[in-house]
């Protein structure tokens, strides 16, 4: 019999690992849906795909479970089946008998427990929660992102009963056969079992019961001196999408819903993190915990209705080893040429010791893509996009599954053979196990990645700006609108224009800057900071601009210090004088290096406005607004700079221009996707063509690049790893 896995995260060589039996395994897996005919591991399809990834060398699977499909039917309490558990597992090692299961526990109170305890559920601010009808074979998780009647993740009621199944649940499973192929605990709950607020994009959650309740017994131990605050309420919508300084609250005004934000953030931190606690006490050997935690990116805007706003805590708490998240759902970043950008802050998680997983759920050829039904790829691009999914969070220290949505999509050749998984085609298999080589051939390397550009971001911030419900029409559209022309650009286009830029950045909370040696690092970019206390300003001044490094302040960056808000705090920490200004119609054009970006402005919304600088103070204005008004600039202080910028450029070839003009280093001139990381360079192109490439420390490899292609090299030799691969 083969040995009960042991299994949990550490930092080796310079980057977080998954050690199974104290073996460093690459984090790579297969990964089936929760959705009706795909979802059990024992049946044809499902097992099909299982083998077609176990035969190109992955042994690592993924399959879901919900506590409503092992509890008595139509109860919420009563002892726990395993029947399906253990069948679950046991289909896929009985096709891989090497297997390693993570298995996502959907921890959600079931219909009935809802139906008892109505008011331990979500409420909205907008409107009252309503179930669709439930029958035939439902997904659990459909009507998560609607107005669902779910249980709060304030609840206590809910925290305890769900606590006390699961403890039951490790307990029983590990000392069953099967529970000794399981390697990882995925704790799911929220959208999608994403730890995201019931109904966020929309809606504007949570007011119910529970949610008042605690938010009562947080304020009275956030303010014990101040008892007129203790019967505070959850603000309102309207109060949600308003702020006194365009997009920035006033601390001291607005200090209510600032305060309801920050709390419900600490309550989806907190549930996380004592269900982790719960599997860790309850499974005698070691097992790795993760959860859905950590989003930043392609949020909509919406990060402080039901982001991950309280990642600091999560980072710092030892119950929970890996953090997921599928990738970016930007039609820019999912495009042939696009980053495939990770959503999570990789360089603090990272730093932090935890291992970051991404959720791979991009479409292929060979079916049709549930939510673009323009994404129609052909089998190579198939190819250039699973190289550059998968090495995307790999060159950032992480690792990645393969989500199969294939079986219940339109597959392209149903006629001939009926439903299929997305990459159970020769070639794109041949490429699994190729990937799959690949990275676990340098498992064991030392991990290194040469970042000279950081770009701040503090997602607490998010609680002090207005946000705006998603109109339903909407979802999934990520451009930036005349409600809010800034966040999409200073969170999504900053990104993706880094990637495209050739320059290798990495994010960074504003609480890790004073601890990192900052010596490799030759620009800084606030991008989304609005609150920045007197101590933390002291520091940017005298500790990190210095040494030549330059620092960019985006838009509403330093507004606030926490007391005051408006433009005199902004003014002072950066030095530009601004105003707040509606910038009216004609938009504005930005020009850095020679190049040039037209930014289209249709906004009545107060933003951070550049003042004309007076004359002979060594700043130079670098773009204008239609009626003159400046709109970008930049000060040079020896062989340092400050650069201010009223709305952030999202074009790769500006930020281009700005990473070259404060000394960073540029890997490629194309408009690529350029990834650089664990000994790897990978150029992700659309239209291919001659490019010079200089990897940080490594050879000048100069190459003629395929359209539509992944090409992967060696950055320490220039030595090519995978290159062309042929498609009959």
């Amino acid at each position: 019999m083969p040995q009960p896995v042991s299994a949990r995260v550490a930092v080796l060589d310079g980057s977080p690992r998954l050690l199974i039996n104290e073996v460093p395994v690459a984090p790579l897996l297969y990964a089936l849906t929760d959705c009706p005919g795909a979802r059990w591991t024992w049946e044809e399809v499902p097992t099909r795909n299982i083998a077609v990834f176990a035969e190109a060398g992955v042994r690592l699977f993924q399959a879901d479970v919900w506590f409503e499909q092992v509890l008595p039917h139509g109860q919420f309490d009563g002892p726990l089946d395993l029947t399906l558990v253990r069948r679950q597992i046991a289909g896929i090692t009985a096709v891989c008998a090497e297997a390693k299961v993570m298995l996502r526990l959907h921890v959600n109170a079931p219909p009935a427990w809802c139906e008892a305890w109505p008011e331990e559920c979500v409420g909205y601010a907008d409107t009252e929660p309503a179930d669709a009808a439930y029958y035939g074979q439902y997904r659990p998780l459909a009507t998560d992102n609607a107005r669902p009647r779910r249980a709060s993740f304030s609840s206590r009621r809910w925290r305890e009963w769900a606590a006390e199944h699961l403890a039951d649940f490790c307990t029983r499973l590990a000392a069953t056969p099967e529970g000794d192929a399981l390697f990882c605990l995925q704790i799911a709950n929220g959208v999608y079992g994403e730890w995201h607020m019931f109904g966020f994009m929309h809606h504007d959650p949570d007011t119910g019961g529970a949610a008042t309740r605690e938010f009562g017994a947080w304020l009275r131990q956030r303010y014990p001196e101040e008892p007129a605050r203790w019967a505070a309420v959850p603000p309102s919508s309207e109060v949600r999408e308003w702020a006194t300084h365009g997009l920035v609250r006033d601390p001291m005004g607005e200090r209510g819903v600032i305060d309801y934000y920050t709390f419900l953030h600490d309550e989806t931190a907190s549930a996380v993190l004592e269900l982790a606690r719960v599997v860790k006490a309850h499974w005698p050997r070691p097992i790795v915990t993760a959860a859905f935690f950590g989003y930043f990116y392609s949020q909509f805007g919406r990060h402080a209705a039901g982001s991950h706003l309280a990642l600091e805590r999560v980072l710092a708490a030892p119950e929970l080893d890996a953090l997921c998240s599928p990738q970016s759902y930007t039609g820019t970043a999912r495009a042939l040429g696009g980053s495939g950008a990770s959503r999570g802050l990789l360089g603090p998680i990272r730093r932090a010791g935890k291992l970051w997983l991404d959720e791979m759920d991009h479409g292929t050829s060979l079916g049709d893509c549930p939510w673009d039904a323009h994404f129609k790829p052909t089998l190579v691009e198939d190819v250039a996009f699973m190289r550059r999914n998968v090495l995307q969070p790999v060159t950032r220290g992480g690792g990645v599954w393969w989500y199969d949505f294939g079986p219940v999509t339109a597959v392209k050749d149903f006629a001939g053979r009926g439903v299929m998984g997305w990459w159970d085609h020769p070639v794109l298999a041949a490429e699994v196990r190729r990937i799959h080589n690949l990275v676990t051939e340098r498992a064991g390397r030392e991990w290194e990645r040469r970042a000279d550009v950081l770009i701040v971001h503090e997602p607490r911030g998010f609680g002090h700006l207005r946000t705006s419900r998603r109109p339903v029409a909407a979802f999934g559209v990520t451009k930036a609108e005349a409600g809010d022309p800034v966040t999409p650009r200073a969170v999504d286009g900053v990104l993706e224009a880094f990637y495209g830029a050739g320059v290798v950045a990495d994010d960074v909370l504003p609480a890790e800057l004073p601890g990192l040696d900052l010596a490799p690092y030759r620009l800084v970019v606030f991008a989304t900071m609005p609150v920045m206390d007197a101590e933390f300003r002291t520091w940017v001044r005298e500790g990190l601009a210095r040494d030549g490094r330059h620092i960019v302040a985006l838009a509403h960056a330093g507004w606030s210090d926490g007391e005051r808000a408006g433009a005199e705090v902004a003014t002072a920490w950066h030095g530009f004088p601004v105003e707040l200004r509606v910038p009216g119609a004609g938009g504005c054009a930005v020009t850095v290096g020679g190049v040039t970006e037209e930014i289209a402005c249709e906004t009545e919304l107060a933003l951070s406005g550049l003042r004309e600088p007076e004359t002979g103070v060594g700043v130079e204005v670098l773009g204008r607004w239609a009626d003159g008004t400046p709109a970008a600039a930049r000060r040079v202080e020896g062989e340092a700079a400050w650069w201010c910028f009223d709305l952030p450029p999202v074009k790769a070839a500006v930020w281009r221009e700005v990473a070259r003009a404060a000394g960073a280093h540029v890997v490629n001139e194309g408009e690529d996707c350029t990834l650089v990381g664990a000994g790897l360079l990978v150029v992700h192109t659309k239209d291919g063509g001659r490019r010079v490439l200089r990897p940080p420390g490594g050879p000048v490899i100069a190459v003629e690049l395929p359209a539509a292609s992944t090409t992967v090299w060696d950055a320490a030799t220039g030595a090519e790893l995978l290159g062309a691969t042929p498609v009959d």
